[in-house]
């Protein structure tokens, strides 16, 4: 029985970037529900919240946000799934770096969790058995 070589580096660095963008999207969504959302429907600020950020304040947070905590999920998923079955890297690592140049617009992860994120699917997709 050999044991199967497995693209260890893209799978720690894919799933510490799932992690932290999942984070930044969690983050965002605390932090819509606190000023954005409560503000802007008569809680938080009361009546200057929605005259203070504007009506399209909390879509954009609420937006951004969603899209971080999906990009993370996907992200993390891969990542799992490159570990699991690593004769499908190419698939899983175009995955992760797509999902984390798309985190970009969602906060990435404080840039950090999409720059590692991108740096694992690249590994992945170079990645060859041996």
């Amino acid at each position: 029985m050999s044991e199967t070589s497995k693209p260890t580096a893209a799978f720690v660095l894919s799933l510490v970037a799932g992690v932290l963008i999942l984070l930044g999207g969690l983050f965002g969504m605390v932090a819509w529900m606190m000023w954005g959302g409560a503000a802007y429907w008569g809680g938080g600020w009361g009546m200057m919240g929605p005259m203070m950020m504007g009506w399209w304040m909390p879509m954009w947070l609420s937006a951004f946000s969603v899209l971080g905590l999906v990009s993370g999920i996907v992200i993390v998923a891969s990542a799992l799934m490159l570990q699991n079955r690593p004769s499908e890297a190419k698939t899983w690592g175009t995955l992760i770096l797509v999902f984390s140049v798309v985190s970009l617009f969602g906060m990435g992860g404080l840039l950090i969790g999409a720059l590692l994120g991108i740096v694992g699917g690249i590994l992945a997709l170079t990645w060859k058995s041996v």
